[in-house]
């Protein structure tokens, strides 16, 4: 059943942009299984729902989480003939895995979203993340940015991209290390946050062009 999820992955992500697209899917499907190992929950659904979140990405980022989006999703489920008990599963997960917790919410998220939330955001992070990051906001046509767009941004938040890709670091990146919900994303976020430090460290060192 995987496999046939993944077949299928590689058609629905053939329109995403490469931020978002099937080799995404598969980071953030091998990221989220090297947790799964540490924290529990079930296989299929986590695996399924890595490979499913970003289905509609290439329709708008708000209609990737709408309603109708689920319901293509569980449309292409069901003609792979997924076993029905655990296709909701998969909805909810894909449902709510852009729920940043930077500012706390109610309401209790299962252990599949929350891999699948972990997986997703480590894959926002590091060297990968850096990247990602500067590609989505050149096709945003948002600036490059600059070192003054550093400081006191920390409480900035924003969902979404449309920033300066330096200014995204700052409102969104550098926050995700503290939003992992399981113990074990959160050791691994934790060196990929370091790298991003310092990539930004030596950005602003080396802005100006002088030795």
């Amino acid at each position: 059943m995987i496999e046939k999820v993944k077949e299928k992955a590689k058609l629905r992500l053939a329109n995403n942009d490469d931020a978002h697209g099937y080799n995404h899917a598969e980071r953030v499907a091998n990221l989220a299984e090297e947790i799964r190992k540490h924290e529990g929950g079930n296989q299929l659904v986590i695996t399924a729902s890595c490979y499913t979140h970003d289905w509609c990405s290439y329709k708008g980022r708000e209609y990737h989480i709408s309603d109708k989006a689920m319901e293509e999703i569980r449309a292409d489920l069901e003609a792979l003939n997924f076993p029905k008990d655990k296709i909701k599963l998969v909805i909810e997960a894909v449902f709510h895995h852009e729920d940043y917790g930077f500012r706390k919410k109610g309401g209790k998220l299962s252990k599949e979203c929350q891999i699948l939330q972990d997986a997703d955001r480590l894959d926002a992070l590091g060297a990968i993340g850096i990247g990602r990051c500067f590609f989505v906001t050149a096709k945003l046509n948002e600036p490059f940015g600059t070192p003054d767009e550093m400081e006191g941004l920390e409480e900035d938040y924003h969902v979404g991209q449309i920033t300066s890709a330096i200014r995204h670091f700052y409102t969104k990146l550098l926050n995700l290390k503290d939003s992992m919900n399981t113990k074990y994303a959160r050791n691994l976020a934790k060196e990929r946050h370091i790298f991003m430090i310092e990539f930004l460290r030596r950005f602003k060192m080396e802005w100006s062009g002088k030795i």
